[in-house]
Parts: structure tokens; sequence; C-alpha cells
């Protein structure tokens, strides 16, 4: 039987919060980092306890809640936390939801809870699992499963919080259909998958927004499958493996510093679109897909001045001569009298038996000490660059990683050929 409080004394649940809250305030002032090793863990793992049985207790109480919100006009508790408690609407609605879940459909999810055998963030996970099962055969009848499939699912994930974390255990419950009615799983399972498909493609977006520094944000929300491949595309940029390992820490040149590996993601990406093939681009325009920049003879020869996209941007002439390099940008090299001098010169771009040739003799970065491999790189205009005439004949090519090819690009390093082919670079002083 549930105690209730008489009118002069304190409820329970009122003066389990009020021992909490004094017994917390009064290590306020403890120093956690003077604890020994052994006391520390056994902490870590005694407040993570703690801090899932105040969640569940709070979760009943939120459950219990509606004459709060009826009393102040609310439209419901989540509503009445949110303008109350300091709690966001969100998670308030996430709390709301999750507690009618534990006490109605899912109730042996909800008593582990209670008794602390599986945390808060554990039954978050379980519910969705257990509650996108029966979405799916609301959406496909032919699919569904029954109660008793659905209390045994619910008792195995149960029984699974106990070695498992919210992450890993997300993942079991996504093949519970395997464990618990293996007969009907493949058909539940793509049923189930289908449907998350048609929803992430109806959600794809994609956005561009300029900062006005020079630089532009970019956010997208894109299938799962999508964004799978994209991330080893940019693995494959930003860390390569070798027979020697994997490769070493890029550092900044300016700092010295090693780069964040968001750095390293972004500049993978932007490298990413320069390897991009014009003829596999769709017409846009009535043409091949390109880039053009239309910038000074002088200046793309000299490395000064600027030049300017179809759209408006303004790139350095270093800038656009490494453009220059790649497959799909077309610089539109003018005159003194503005009168267009080259439009492109396709025979630039390096054939792929070229590559191949020079990948099967140097099967790595020709800079001096990257490992790097040929798949992973550039065809760089060693001997004369394009910018100055160059033409793409076989003893013009060499192989640079990214990050090399700009640094061959970077007016700020001096490029030094040897005899055996290797290159250096040296920064100017």
């Amino acid at each position: 039987m549930t105690r209730s409080a008489t009118p002069t004394e304190t409820h329970p649940v009122l003066g389990c919060a009020a021992v909490v809250t004094r017994a917390v305030e009064s290590v306020a002032d403890v120093e956690p980092v003077f604890m020994s090793t052994g006391d520390k863990e056994r902490a870590l793992v005694e407040l993570a306890r703690a801090r899932d049985l105040v969640d569940a207790l709070w979760l009943r109480v939120v459950d219990s809640a509606d004459d709060v919100a009826e009393l102040s006009g609310a439209k419901d508790v989540a509503a009445w936390l949110a303008a109350n408690a300091k709690v966001d609407r969100g998670v308030a609605v996430g709390a709301q939801r999750l507690a009618a879940s534990l006490d109605g459909d899912w109730r042996a999810t909800g008593t582990a809870v209670h008794a602390g055998r599986v945390s808060v963030a554990q039954a978050r996970v379980i519910t969705r699992c257990l509650d996108d099962l029966v979405a799916a055969g609301r959406e496909h009848p032919e699919c569904a499963v029954s109660s008793e499939v659905l209390h045994r699912a619910e008792a195995t994930l149960v029984e699974l919080a106990r070695d498992h974390s919210p992450s890993e255990l997300r993942r079991l419950g996504e093949k519970i259909l395997s464990v618990v009615a293996p007969e009907v799983a493949d058909e539940a399972e793509r049923r189930q998958l289908e449907a998350a498909e048609r929803k992430a493609s109806s959600a794809t977006r994609f956005f561009v927004r300029r900062r006005g520094d020079g630089s532009s944000d970019v956010s997208a929300r894109i299938p799962d499958a999508v964004a799978a491949r994209l991330k080893t595309y940019l693995d494959a940029f930003t860390s390569p493996r070798t027979d020697q390992g994997p490769r070493s820490a890029v550092l900044d040149p300016a700092t010295g510093t090693k780069l964040p590996f968001d750095r390293l993601q972004g500049e993978a990406f932007c490298a990413l679109l320069e390897c991009l093939p014009a003829d596999v681009m769709p017409l846009h325009g009535g043409s091949a897909t390109s880039v053009v920049v239309t910038i000074d003879f002088e200046k793309l020869r000299d490395g000064v001045g600027e030049g300017v996209t179809l759209d408006g941007t303004r790139v350095t002439a270093e800038h656009a001569r490494k453009l220059a390099c790649n497959a799909g940008i077309i610089p539109a090299v003018l005159g003194t009298d503005s009168e267009v001098l080259d439009l492109g010169r396709r025979s630039r771009f390096f054939t792929k038996a070229q590559r191949l040739k020079e990948a099967l003799e140097h099967p790595s970065c020709r800079a001096d000490g990257c490992s790097v491999p040929a798949t992973f790189c550039e065809a760089h205009h060693w001997r004369t660059p394009w910018s100055k005439g160059g033409t793409s004949d076989r003893g013009d090519i060499k192989l640079l990683c990214p990050w090399h090819h700009h640094r061959a690009h970077d007016t700020s390093y001096l490029t030094k050929h040897h005899p055996d082919g290797s290159v250096r670079f040296h920064k100017r002083r």
C-alpha cells in the first residue's frame, strides 16, 4: 500500500527530495580531486545509480501530476515544467511521454526502472524500440506482431539492459524480432527499413549561408546511408592507411600545432569537391557542369590579385591556380582588353592511363616522407604549371596528396624537386 502523508507531516517523496538536496549541498565544497582512485571508482558508479533512481522517482511524479497542470491552467505537465521548473519544453515532453509509457504499455520496463535495474536512458531506448514495432504493425498490418511477442521482446530487452549501454541496447533492439520471433523478423525488418528510408528521403535538406568573412556555413539533413558514404569518403582523405599504418598527424603550417579532426574533415570535404569529374556531372545550362573562374592572365601568372566565379564569389589568384590543376574547373583567362585568351584547355586533364602509370611507378605521394597512397592523390603539373602554359604530357605529372598539393600552390612555401622525383617544401622566411 502506498503511504500518504497526513496534513501535519511531510510527504515521504518531499522528505526524500529534502534529504537528497541536503546531502548534495553538504559536499558542495568537497574537492573530488583529493579522493583516492578506489573512492572515485565507487563514487562514479554509485552517483550514476543514485541519479537514475532520482530520475525514476521524478518520472513517477510527472506521470501523476495532471492535477498540477489543471490547477494552474497549463496545457499539460510538460508545459507546467517548462514554465516553473526551468526545464526545456522538449525535455519535459519527452519525460511526460516516457512516464506514461512506463506506467502504461510497458509496465515491465517501468518496474525495472523503479527497482534500479534499468536506467532512464535505457528505458527510453527500450520503449522507443517497442513503440517502433507497434507503429510498423499499424502501417503494415500483415507484419503486425502479437502482444505476446511484444511482451517477450520487452522482457528480453530489459534483461539485456543489465550488460549493455543505451547505444548498444539500441542496436540490439533493432534486431530484437530475430530473437523473439524469427519467423516474422525478416519481413518486419524490411518494412521498417523501407519506412525509415522513405521518412529520411522526405526530410532531406541542404542549406548554404554565407558568413560574410570569406566562409560559408553548410548544413544538411540526409539519409543515414548517404551520410555513411560521405563519412567514408572524408575518412579516406583524412586518414588513409598504408602498410606502415595510419598517416602521421597533420600540422597547421601557421602554428605548427596538430589540426583538430573536424578541421581535417572540413578540408577533406573541400578536397572531395575538387576531385569530382566534370564528365559525370549533369548538364547545367545546356553544357557540362563546370565552375568558371574569370581572371586576368597576368594575375594568374604572377599569383597576385583575384578572380571571380560566375556567381560573384571572389577568389585569390593563388586559389585560381590551384583550381586550374583539377578537373571540372574552367579558368576563363583574359588578356589586357578582357578578351578571352583561353577557356579551359581541356587537355590539361591527365588521363586515367597517365595516372595509373604514375601510380604504378610511384605508389604514394611524391612529397618526401609522405605515405599517402597514390589512389588518394591528385595529379599536379609540376614541370610547367598549367596557369603558365603547361600541358598534360607524361613528364609533367606528379601525384601529390591533397595536403601537399595545396602546399605546391601555396606561395608562402618554396617547392624543391629532387633528382629522384621526390618533392620537399620549405616555409618562406
